[in-house]
């Protein structure tokens, strides 16, 4: 190879390194500014950002500490990767451990602890085959399950409901947001979500959802 080829070797290697490097830092400032459009939805909110750029929101809802966090899946194999938010409330609820209903679960979902649960529930009549019940304890997940029947139906209804996951801590919603778009992903193997849109309404129906299942346990007793 001539020293010319090289050197123009050397120059698109540069290039194309330098465009990696744009599309990077143009992405990471993209992804701050996701949660734009839900600002306003909790009280006294504070906004951070994670090591990818991530935002997440904190503060007060209906009077309890609330959070709306982004999560990136990119684990399942032969899948787009996925832009989850989980909205959480954190209250005391009237359970003795953890209840987790899943749709359509792979047990590759990092972000729940879905996957170690130990005890399967068998869904309440009505539900659809491919949602997956999980508790820590299998009496009171089975009877919170029943107590979460059509709230819950009416949630999973939903195309973009993934998780409803009930602790004595409080209740956290994962919603699909987006996936990335497949010819950047398949070129570069970065994920970048475009089409995300997250809007204050949507973010306090959800919490407003949480909220509701949470107060079921005032009504049980």
């Amino acid at each position: 190879m001539t020293a010319a080829a090289i050197a123009i070797a050397s120059v698109g290697i540069m290039g194309l390194g330098a465009a990696f490097v744009r599309d990077q830092r143009q992405e990471k400032d993209r992804r701050r500014s996701l949660l734009a459009g839900c600002r306003g939805a909790l009280e006294g909110e504070v906004l951070s950002h994670d090591h990818a750029g991530y935002p997440a929101l904190t503060g007060q809802y209906d009077g309890y500490r609330a959070e709306l966090r982004l999560v990136v899946d990119m684990i399942q194999l032969r899948k787009l990767p996925v832009l989850w938010m989980q909205a959480t409330l954190h209250r005391p609820v009237d359970i003795s451990g953890a209840l987790s209903l899943m749709k359509r679960a792979s047990n590759t979902e990092f972000f729940s602890p879905h996957g170690e649960l130990d005890h399967h529930i068998r869904p309440p009549q009505g539900f659809p085959p491919e949602l997956s019940i999980k508790a820590s304890e299998s009496a009171a997940g089975a009877g919170w399950a029943t107590r979460l029947a059509d709230p819950a139906l009416d949630y999973f209804a939903l195309d973009r409901a993934k998780e409803i996951l009930i602790t004595p801590r409080g209740v956290r919603l994962t919603w699909r947001v987006a996936e990335t778009e497949r010819g950047h992903y398949l070129t570069t193997r970065l994920a970048r979500f475009e089409t995300a849109e997250i809007d204050r309404e949507g973010a306090q129906a959800l919490l407003a959802r949480a909220a509701g299942l949470a107060a079921l346990q005032e009504v049980s007793q």
